[in-house]
């Protein structure tokens, strides 16, 4: 029974009328017997009252509410830190749900095999970046074509899921709700290291580490059941600042390959062409503090590239800011915005 084997957690603050949204999506499935736990992070708007009000509809629903906001990274690691049924399932509180035929998804949690369930492709991976749906499963279909259909090709330790889907990987296991964890991925070194990840803004990805440094096995299923949505307090283009902390996660990955990957970020191109593109993008933004986050990028790039490479990196990437103009940065992320649909830079 998929009520004894998974508990789903939801951490919120201030978003009442989004965690409605959700709550319905998880009454109206098949997950509604499910142990769901929200961690209200001192909410001051309509959450407490959207709680009471499906309290008196769920079967098995916890709330937590902290006394004092502790911030939203230590609210998400709290939601693993406790977990007591096999499998936990961190949702977002605002991202769009498709949980009418999720038999496959049971199953894989029923049986007891998979150490990672992914559920969702991504939006970076969908065909249509600009209005993604969950027709365009990505991740599915890649490791279709490279896996030949095979019996079982859903089926991939993490490493070679990694190699399959390259830097999709990162994007994918990056989005806490795309990924369902056996409780024992979810061990007292891993949610220490967490902390640590705090100040990275990724407290899950210690998860993600040990699940490639491991080997785990993962499963991917046919369906997209999650499709994320705009976050309202995420920043429309970029923000350089998140573009450190994301590379800095990368060190403590094993495999040199796989390493490469997650630093191509959500660009086909090479690292060289990332670290400048977001470059341009923050500069556009008058970004503050835009040439310490640089030197702490630096800092990582020796690490990752080693000192020769590093500092022809560092080279490059200084020029870029002392030499590119600002003027012709905005008109790049204007461009960039009319494609998208985002305000321009006047």
């Amino acid at each position: 029974m998929i009520e004894e084997k998974l508990e789903i957690v939801i951490p919120t603050y201030n978003r009442g009328n989004l965690l409605d949204k959700t709550l319905n999506s998880l009454f109206n499935s098949p997950l509604k017997n499910c142990k769901i736990t929200i961690r209200d992070n001192a909410s001051r708007d309509n959450t407490p009252d959207v709680c009471e009000k499906y309290s008196k509809l769920f079967s098995n629903l916890c709330i937590i509410r902290n006394d004092m906001n502790i911030g939203g990274n230590a609210n998400i690691l709290r939601s693993y830190e406790n977990v007591s049924y096999p499998y936990i399932w961190v949702l977002a509180d605002n991202d769009t749900l498709n949980l009418d035929d999720c038999d496959e998804f049971i199953s894989a949690i029923e049986s007891n095999k998979y150490d990672l369930i992914i559920c969702c492709s991504g939006d970076y991976v969908h065909q249509k970046y600009d209005s993604p749906t969950f027709e365009d499963n990505g991740a599915y279909e890649l490791i279709k074509e490279y896996r030949d259909n095979d019996e079982n090709y859903l089926e991939n330790n993490a490493q070679d899921l990694a190699l399959i889907l390259k830097k999709y990987f990162f994007m994918i296991t990056s989005f806490i709700p795309s990924v369902v964890y056996r409780k024992s991925v979810i061990n007292e070194e891993s949610i220490m290291k967490g902390y640590d990840y705090i100040s990275l803004s990724y407290p899950h990805f210690p998860f993600i580490l040990r699940a490639l440094n491991e080997n785990l096995l993962t499963y991917k299923t046919k369906k997209d059941l999650v499709l994320k949505e705009k976050n309202p307090d995420d920043w429309e283009i970029s923000n350089y600042n998140w573009y450190v902390r994301y590379i800095r996660c990368a060190l403590d990955i094993k495999d040199k390959k796989i390493q490469q990957y997650m630093v191509q970020c959500k660009y086909d191109q090479s690292f060289m062409y990332t670290s400048l593109a977001q470059l341009i993008l923050a500069k556009a933004e008058n970004e503050e503090n835009l040439k310490e986050k640089i030197f702490h990028l630096i800092g990582t790039i020796l690490e990752l590239k080693g000192m020769f490479k590093g500092f022809l990196y560092s080279i490059y990437l200084l020029s870029g800011y002392y030499f590119i103009p600002r003027k012709f940065c905005v008109y790049l992320y204007n461009k960039k915005a009319e494609a998208y649909g985002f305000n321009k830079l006047s």
